[in-house]
């Protein structure tokens, strides 16, 4: 990944371009170390200590390096500073207070983004990246009137919309309809847009302000303790606290046998598994057993909190969706769906689940549009088939439901046909492993 992809990663906004910075360019060196601790936590000793201390080693090398980078850049902010406000200046207010917030700096980061907001206050990318900040700071309320600031200065940005019904709290029942209308008003006009072979929006909708928004981690449940401590420090921004932790990690596991490590590996699956939730595909497995246990508010805090970490990943608001829906909660279900469409538009499932939001409210000529939409996508789809000569049934149009149920009849019979098949040819080479091994 190169720097100026890691820097619109971490949250530039598609409206609001900003050049690569040098305070960045160290981060790619920094995530490298995170992927390296996360592959040693995997190893049996006395490989995993040394690799562990290695990639602190050079987590600590690179954290060095990126704060005399932003150092460099205060000096600069501080030379342009000292002359007329201009737009340079609020630029570099607006890079400073990024470079602050993904380094974990947050006081800093709102005192610099709160400049820029002075310098600019018609800005309204930049009320989002305060909400964003605010947010992650624990300051829920403030940063609940920021997202709702942010749309009111753009308030045909369907984006912005979405943050308003899902960040403020019901006493702001009339702003979260308005946002709620608009991204309603915004899936009508898909219609031109949501067709097969159409480009994905080239900019990620939805900013994520993390230095690591997504590391492959490829063997969390092989950490010891102190690894563990290590990734949650991670995940909390405090990358220096974190170094220290490995290092000890590093040092407390030196010399021991490889015994240990299969003994701590169950013990700490369930702690990494909340460390690392929103960093791992695992926190959908934790929302679905939440959801099977019968803890929903467990099942949408987790994916909440992924959310924070991997806002443009479609597949977790589609199960936030599925949450909500169950929940009887179709509104929520809808702006999550919404958010799905803006990373993808052409993402048939979520045109289907919006078509059985429609199904189920009543709103059937609606719920057609929307599961032809989805069709049109992914012909493959013949479940949606289904409900949607169900849609057509409610609407008296007879002969269409008709041949909309055959068509599902014929596609589900392929299917199970190709499933046997499937299975046939899987046995067969099972079978013909199983007569190699007994010559």
């Amino acid at each position: 990944m190169t720097a100026a992809r890691l820097l619109f990663v971490l949250g530039i906004t598609a409206t609001l371009t900003l050049r690569p910075s040098p305070a960045h360019a160290q981060l790619e060196a920094f995530v490298q170390a995170v992927r390296e601790l996360s592959d040693a936590a995997g190893q049996t000793e006395p490989a995993r200590s040394a690799d562990i201390r290695n990639a602190a080693g050079r987590m600590a090398g690179a954290l060095a390096q990126w704060d005399r980078n932003i150092s460099a850049l205060e000096a600069r902010v501080s030379r342009e500073s000292a002359g007329p406000p201009n737009d340079g200046t609020y630029r570099l207010h607006v890079e400073l207070g990024v470079a602050y917030r993904v380094r974990g700096r947050m006081s800093d980061a709102l005192r610099e983004l709160d400049t820029a907001a002075a310098l600019r206050p018609s800005s309204s990318d930049v009320q989002m990246l305060r909400a964003l900040t605010l947010e992650a700071a624990g300051r829920a309320a403030e940063a609940g009137k920021a997202f709702l600031d942010a749309w009111h200065l753009d308030a045909r940005d369907p984006v912005k919309a979405y943050y308003v019904t899902q960040r403020l709290n019901a006493g702001d029942a009339a702003e979260r309809s308005r946002a709620r209308a608009l991204l309603t008003d915004t899936y009508q006009r898909l219609a031109d847009i949501a067709r097969p072979g159409a480009a994905r929006p080239a900019a990620a909708p939805f900013a994520a302000l993390n230095a690591i928004p997504d590391v492959p981690l490829r063997a969390p449940a092989a950490a010891g303790s102190a690894v563990s401590a290590g990734f949650a420090l991670l995940a909390a921004n405090k990358y220096d606290e974190a170094v220290a932790a490995f290092r000890r990690s590093g040092e407390a596991t030196r010399g021991r046998g490889d015994g240990d490590d299969s003994a701590r590996r169950e013990e700490e699956r369930a702690a990494l598994v909340r460390t690392l939730a929103g960093r791992n595909p695992a926190v959908i497995g934790v929302a679905r057993l939440a959801q099977i246990e019968g803890d929903p508010a467990g099942a949408i805090e987790a994916l909440a909190q992924a959310l924070r970490f991997t806002p443009n990943d479609p597949n977790i608001h589609k199960e936030l969706a599925s949450v909500y829906s169950a929940q009887g909660r179709a509104d929520d279900a809808f702006c999550e769906l919404m958010a799905a469409l803006l990373i993808d538009r052409r993402d048939a499932g979520a045109h289907s689940a919006i078509g059985q939001l429609y199904l189920d409210s009543g709103r059937d000529g609606e719920a057609v549009v929307a599961f032809n939409r989805a069709l049109e996508l992914m012909p493959g789809y013949y479940e949606t088939r289904y409900a949607l000569a169900t849609a057509h049934t409610r609407l008296g149009h007879t002969a269409e439901a008709a041949r909309q149920l055959d068509l599902f009849e014929r596609a589900r019979r392929e299917a199970l046909e190709q499933s046997r098949r499937d299975f046939a040819s899987e046995a067969e080479k099972e079978e013909a492993v199983r007569r190699g091994l007994t010559k």
